[in-house]
Formats: C-alpha cells, structure tokens, sequence
C-alpha cells in the first residue's frame, strides 16, 4: 500500500487554531490554561421571621408555603425576629480559610491534637467522611466549646443543608442553653428544607413553649399555635410516620375553650375544628390511621347517631383505602433507611455498592407507588396527588442527595404536572448537591435553551448564550477542580507509603562475634527479604500512580463531553462564531477548551464534525490533521479520521494516516491489539473498492499481526456485510435429510438387530393409534400399561349405498385385493422391557446393546418367576420405567 504524507498544518485554522504545536503538546502534557477551581458558592441571607404570621383563612388551599413561619405571635410585639450575631462568611474568607486549612493540613499534626486531624480529614473528604464531622462536632461538646461546634455546624449544613437529624442535635443543643434567638435562626434555616417529622415536632414543641395558653386571655396565643399546626400538618401531614403529630394536633384542639355539641359559639367552632381534623387525618396512609378512626367514630356518634352515620358513611371509603394503602407501603418501605445524612454512591463493584442500590430502588418504588394514586385523588383533588407526589421526592432527594437520578427524576415530574417553579428548584438544588454531574447541568442548560425567548440583534445572542453557559461553567469548574484534588492525592499517598515502610524496623542487624561464621547465609536470608520488601513498597506505589491515572482521565472524558456539548448548544444559539468576540460560537467555546487542556482527542473530532456538516468548512481536515500531531497514538481519534478522510473520498491521505497510525502503535508489542480495527476498517474499504493485490497484501500483515484469527474469517470479511455473511450460509438442498426438527428418531436402531417399533412412538401403519383419553407416551406412569388400540378400517356403507359401493369395486378390480392384516402386538412384559431400555444413540460407542447376549438372558429366564398379571410381585405396583 503506497503511503503518501499528509499535508503539513498550517498556523491558523478557519480563524480560531493558532497556537503552536509545541503549546499544544504542552496543554496536553501539563494541562496549563484556566484555574479550574470551583467558585465559592456565597452564603444566601435569611429572611427574617415575622413577628406575626397572618397566613390566608384556610392554609391547606394554598398553592405554595409561607414565606415566613409562625413564631412567637403576640410576645415580640410586631417586631422581626433578630438574625444571629454569627458573621456571615463571604467568598474571600473562605477561600483564605480554605488555604489556611491546605497549609496546616500540610504540617504534621502530633497525636494528641485530636481536633486537627478530624479538620485534615475534614478539609481532604468534605462530602465522604461525615464521621469526621460528627466527631469533631462531638469533641467541640464534650469539652463544652459551643462557639466552635456552631462554626463546625455552620460548615457541615454548607454541604449538608439537608441533614435533618443533624438539624435536630443543633436546636436541641440551642434550647438546651435557653438561646432562643439562635433557636429561631436554625428554624429559618432548616425547616423549609427538610420536611421531617422530628425537626418540625420541636419546632411545634419551640412554639407551644413560648405562647402560654393558660396565662392567654386574648386568645392570640393559642391561634398561633393553630395556624403553626396547620403550617406544619400541610406541609409533612403526609408523612407515613406523622400520626403522633395529627394526635398532638386533636389533643390541642380538645383541650381548648367549648364542649362539642352545646349552644355557644366556642362549642360549635370546637365541633367544626375536631371534625375537620380528624377528617384530614384519616385519608393519611399512618400507623395512627386505625386509632384515630376510632375516636372519630366515637366522636361522631357521641354527638348525634343520625347525622354522625351520614358522616361516617361519606368517610369510610376514604379511610378504608388509607389503611390498605398504609399496608401496601409497609411492605414497600419495609427494608428503607431514612437517613437524612447521605451518602456519596460507592462505585460499582465495590463495598456497599449492592446496599446503596437496594435503597434507591426501594424509594424509586415508593415514587412509582404514588404515581399510581392509591388514594384514588387524581380526580377528586389534583394537587393533594402532586403534593403527595412531590412530598416523596422530597423525602428522597434528602436520603439520595448525591444521586443525581433522582434529582432528574423529580424534576420531571414536576415538568410534566405544570409545576415548573418546583422543577427549577428541583434542578437548582440537584446542581448545587452534584455540581460534577453532566446530566443535571444538560437538563438545566436545555431549559434555559428552550425557555428563554428568541430576540433580534447581537446582544441577544450574547445574553442568551451566557445565560446557557452558566450551568456547564459550573460543571467545568468543579470537573476542572475534581482532578487537581485528585492530583493532590497522589503526593500524599505515596509519602504515606513510604513513611510506612521507613518507620519498620530494619531486616538486617550486625552479627555478634559467635555468628561471624555465619555471615554467609545471614545475607543469604536478609538481602532477599530486603528485595522482597523493596519491590512491594514499589507496587504499592505503582498501584496508587495507575489509580490516580485511570480517575483523571475519567474525569478529562467526562469535561471533554461537557465541552462538546456546550459546543454544540453555542453552534445553536450563536453559530460559528470567532474566538474572543461577542459571539463567540463554536470557534470560542472550541479556543476555550484548548487553552484550559486536560481535553481528549473526542473534542477534536466533534469539533471537525460539527465544521464538516454544518458549514462545509475546510477546517475540519486541518483540525483533524492538528489532532492526529496531538493524539499520534490515539486509534479511536484516527479511526474518526479515516472515516472523515473516505467520506470525502481522499483516499491517499486516509492509506497515509492508516500506515502512519498503525507503524507507532505496532512498535511496541503491548499495543499490537488496538491497531486491529483500523486494520478491519481498512481492509472493508479495500475489498469494496480496492484492488486484488492491495487486499492480498494487507491479509497478509494481518496474518503476522493476528495469527490467532483463522485464515478463513480473514478471507469472508472481504464479502460479508453486517447483517449477512455468504461465505457461513448454509444452504438447504434436500429439505427431508437437512431439516428434521431435533429430538426426532430414527426408524432404524442398528443394522446388527431386528427391527423392533418402539412402542412410545407407535404408527398408524403399525396398527396402533394414539387415543386423546390415554397417550402413548406414558411409560414412565406408575398405572399398569394400558391396552393399546386398534386402528379400524373404514366402516362399511350399509344399505343401497354400500352395495352400489361393493359393486363399482369389484368392477373397477380392487375388490379382488386382499388387505393385509396388522401386525399383531407384541406381549405386554416385552413392550414394558423395550421402554425401559434407552434409545441406542445414548450409549458411547463402547456400550453398545448386544443383542445376542440379551437374546441368551431371556431364554434363560425362569417362567415359574415371571412377573404376574397382577403387575408386581406380591400385588406391589412398581415402577419399572424410572
């Protein structure tokens, strides 16, 4: 095959190509460019809880939650609750805390300064190592240091927010120390966020502490505490595990002024309240479900037995159903961890792996299991079903927080239900949670793309494709940062290694004066153990190199993709573009990523592609050509360039990039295998459209290359195509002898015996026929074998009829003809012995039946001991078939 080289790379590439290749090679090699350091995502400002909370009349018909949440009602005087004194942390304290903590984590701690190594540990593993941070925050408790364990608390709900149980030790901690202020800072903080029963039972409990309803002469105080029950019970009243809540809330309610039943208006509101209270409670699947249907029943009877039946009778259904349902989702639910603490996904394969996906296919069941209305509410009540819908997700999102599945999962439902402000929140938080995940910031930036309207001029172009950008910017950022704390692993682990193997004591030891003589074999035994010692601390190293290896390019191929996407979302919105314009396009966002590096060869041949098939551009050869100087040993980048090369129909440069690309691969042995699809490519081409001794040529060095292959595989690739192979076909020619269906045997044993039918597959033509009532092939039934019968001739006509039929026979000559009779059965012992004996195709060639033998055992068998009619001996009913 002629080899022709391709043509050399001119400095610049359809106006965006115009670095070096020495700066290329280097982009690759150091992966110089940009800071790929995440951003620090700024503290968000609380809103301040309103003195008093005015929510509309009913607080169920809402569509969204309050703003604000009910706190002390009458007691601050119509003032905003006061905010923590706690300084809010901004973006350059951060990051100045986070190079302080890098700089002490590179000291070594002594062993008794428990608190720095808990903050390494913290400040290398933020999202892994949660026991570091609940046992740093312990440690700060135990030794009654509360203004550290705030600031640790104040970390961990950064990346954490939903860590409900860890919410909850933080405002029991607050009230324990009576800091009612910082206790109302944690409610505004944490209650919108996670929809857990516990949290919002002691901010229920906060509520009741502070709005005395036996010192309230005005009533202010105990309507606080209503409208906080109705805040809560709308928001987690859903909740499986919410009975005790719905019971406190009827306690509260019988404990106030009336008596259900009498003239005043107290008693009336109090009937009308207990009424409507339980009739919220018991549509809710709960332990509590059954119970408070009792009391219900008794309090509707207890009041008037003819209008409580009607009430009775219109609730029935709905409680019957609550309470399967509440069966239903036990058994569900019956193996799920409701952490509120979660969990990074192990990786496939590895410890915990089988049990993180156990409970994320039990809560994806939970969500399918609402999705079905149990409830029957989708046609009733619309949005209960949503919001029941989107309780589960929610309660999933906190135990699942860093499986962006489900992230997506929520978001579109909430999509498909016209909830777009809960989608976009969905979406917002599932980012902020996994900012590495491509799925999350593709769904965002396809909204975006989607929603945001269509404008004329330039700087709609320009808002726009920044407002798209944004989310794969932050993917980058955080994929970009991922490797360099990769990188940052290595150092550490190495050192550790070797620190390790350092601190063990040595092998060898001077010899004492009695074992000088022996100075031969103690080196003998010493220097291999050395050796020994020596090759597994170089192991243990090389392992951990190979690993750091494999993850960063892991991590290169998924920003690679993030920047093929963001390249095709700009090629959409902007077009082509040019680098460092307004609208910048394809070209801008391709210069960006070849300036930041760490990108593989997949962004190049996009690149091309994308040049190729939208505009027709020359520049996608030259960037493939500037490719191939930067991946020389990338097959996968030359096979997209062979294809570009043949579909352009430039053959000499696709033979010159094949020879090329296969010569670097072959000279080292190990990498022999990957050149083996260009070679199949190639040698396709060449069987359609090249010549006979290029083909012969290029079989041959696959030959010497692969001579594991069979020649003939080599030789049919010429004429096959995927979905047909001439050269394997097999035709048929005699459909009787090539197409009997399996399992069928032959009429013929062996030539050496006697014909003998097999009575399990006895023909007409043998006399017998199959009845529907008694199969033949009942051998193996432990009944007495059965009769078998006769087939019957044709009945004969009687009448006129059959003798006009007898005479046209004897004049057409067939009643001279004599039928020959059946052949006549053969004894029932020797047919039951027959089906015992296997068929002869399931003896080894060896083992073959001889028949003169088995003719001799039956002559010599004793009829005094022969089997009687009976069917066994002693009237027993064996069975002889098994």
């Amino acid at each position: 095959m002629s080899e022709t080289p391709v043509s050399q790379q001119p400095k610049t590439i359809g106006g965006f190509i115009e670095e070096d290749d020495d700066e290329d090679d280097e982009e690759q090699e150091q992966g110089t460019g940009t800071n790929g350091s995440l951003a620090q995502t700024p503290v968000q400002q609380q809103q301040n809880v309103q003195a008093v909370y005015n929510p509309p009349t009913d607080v169920l018909e809402q569509d969204h939650a309050p703003s604000a949440i009910p706190t002390q009602g009458a007691s601050v005087q119509g003032q905003p609750l006061p905010q923590s004194n706690a300084p809010v942390p901004s973006a350059q304290n951060a990051t100045s805390a986070a190079a302080a903590a890098a700089a002490a984590a590179s000291k070594p701690r002594l062993p008794q300064d428990r608190v720095g190594q808990l903050e390494d540990r913290i400040a290398d593993d933020p999202k892994g190592d949660v026991d570091a941070w609940l046992d740093l925050i312990a440690l700060h408790r135990s030794k009654n240091k509360l203004d550290d364990a705030r600031s640790v608390y104040d970390r961990f709900f950064e990346v954490f927010p939903t860590a409900a149980e860890q919410w909850v030790a933080y405002a029991l901690m607050e009230q324990d120390q009576d800091d009612f202020l910082r206790l109302e800072n944690i409610f505004n903080m944490a209650l919108l966020k996670n929809y857990n029963v516990q949290l919002w039972g002691i901010y229920l409990d906060y509520i009741r502490r502070r709005n005395n309803v036996m010192t309230d002469a005005t009533g202010q105080a105990r309507q606080t505490i209503t409208q906080a029950y109705d805040f809560a019970l709308n928001l987690i009243g859903n909740d499986k595990d919410s009975g005790s809540m719905w019971q406190d809330y009827i306690n509260f309610i019988k404990s106030g002024p009336g008596n259900p039943g009498g003239n005043g208006w107290q008693d009336a509101q109090k009937m009308d309240l207990l009424r409507k209270a339980y009739q919220r409670a018991i549509t809710v699947p709960m332990q509590a479900t059954t119970s408070l249907w009792k009391e219900y029943d008794s309090f509707e009877m207890g009041l008037n037995k003819m209008t409580g039946r009607k009430f009775l009778q219109e609730k029935s259904p709905a409680y019957m159903t609550a309470r399967t349902s509440y069966n239903i989702l036990q058994k569900i639910t019956q193996d799920l961890k409701r952490r509120t603490v979660p969990t990074l996904p192990p990786a496939p394969g590895c410890d915990g792996d089988d049990d993180y996906q156990q409970q994320v296919t039990i809560w994806q069941n939970w969500v399918e299991w609402e999705k079905e209305d149990p409830l029957v509410l989708k046609e009733e009540d619309i949005k209960a079903y949503r919001d029941r819908v989107l309780y589960v997700y929610r309660q999933a999102t906190m135990a699942l927080r860093f499986w962006p599945q489900i992230w997506y999962d929520a978001a579109e439902f909430c999509f498909d239900n016209e909830m777009e402000t809960e989608a976009n929140d969905f979406l917002a938080q599932g980012a902020s949670a996994n900012p590495e995940s491509c799925l999350l910031a593709f769904v965002r930036a396809d909204r975006i793309e989607q929603t945001m309207p269509v404008e004329d001029g330039e700087e709609s172009l320009v808002r726009r494709g920044d407002a798209v950008k944004e989310p794969y910017d932050n993917c980058l950022n955080a994929l970009y940062a991922l490797i360099d704390k990769i990188r940052a692993r290595e150092p550490k682990a190495v050192a550790q290694i070797k620190d390790y193997y350092e601190s063990l004591p040595p092998l060898s030891r001077e010899p004492t004066p009695e074992a000088r003589d022996d100075d031969d074999d103690e080196d003998s035994t010493s220097r291999p153990a050395s050796n020994s010692r020596d090759a597994e601390e170089k192991r243990q190293i090389d392992e951990v190199q190979k690993d750091t290896a494999s993850q960063i390019k892991t991590v290169s191929k998924t920003l690679s993709f993030v920047w093929i996407a963001l390249m095709r979302a700009m090629r959409r919105i902007q077009g082509k573009g040019k680098p460092d314009a307004p609208v910048g396009g394809l070209r801008n966002v391709f210069a960006l990523a070849r300036k930041r590096g760490r990108i593989t060869s997949d962004v190049y041949v996009a690149t091309a592609l994308i040049e190729y098939h939208c505009y027709k551009d020359p520049a996608a050869t030259k960037i493939f050509e500037r490719g191939m100087k930067l991946f020389p040993e990338d097959e996968l980048f030359a096979m997209e360039y062979l294809k570009h090369l043949i579909a352009t129909n430039d053959v000499t440069n696709a033979r010159a990039v094949f020879e090329t690309t296969v010569s670097k691969l072959s000279a080292k042995p190990e990498n022999v295998a990957r050149t083996k699809p260009l070679f199949l490519f190639i040698h396709e081409y060449e069987s359609n459209y090249g010549e006979l001794a290029q083909i012969t040529k290029l079989e041959k060095r696959m030959a010497d290359l692969f001579p594991e292959d069979p020649s003939l595989v080599r030789f049919g690739h010429r004429f096959r195509i995927p979905t047909f192979d001439p050269c394997t076909v097999r035709t048929i020619i005699s459909p009787n002898a090539q197409t009997r269906p399996k399992g069928t045997e032959s009429a013929i044993l062996s030539t050496e015996i006697e014909p003998v039918p097999n009575p399990a597959v006895l023909s007409a033509a043998a006399g017998y026929v199959q009845s529907p009532k008694r199969p033949l092939d009942n051998a193996d039934s432990d009944a007495e074998q059965p009769a078998r019968k006769l087939a019957r001739g044709e009945s004969p006509l009687k009448g006129a009829a059959g003798r006009r039929q007898q005479q046209r026979q004897r004049a057409e000559g067939y009643g001279s003809q004599v039928v020959a009779p059946p052949p006549k059965p053969l004894p029932r012992d020797i047919t039951l012995l027959l089906s015992m004996i296997p068929n002869a195709s399931t003896y080894p060639a060896q083992a073959r039946l001889n028949a003169e033998s088995m003719v001799a055992l039956i002559r010599g068998i004793d009829p005094s001991r022969a089997m009687p009619q009976g069917g066994g001996y002693g009237g027993g009913n064996y069975n002889y078939g098994r």
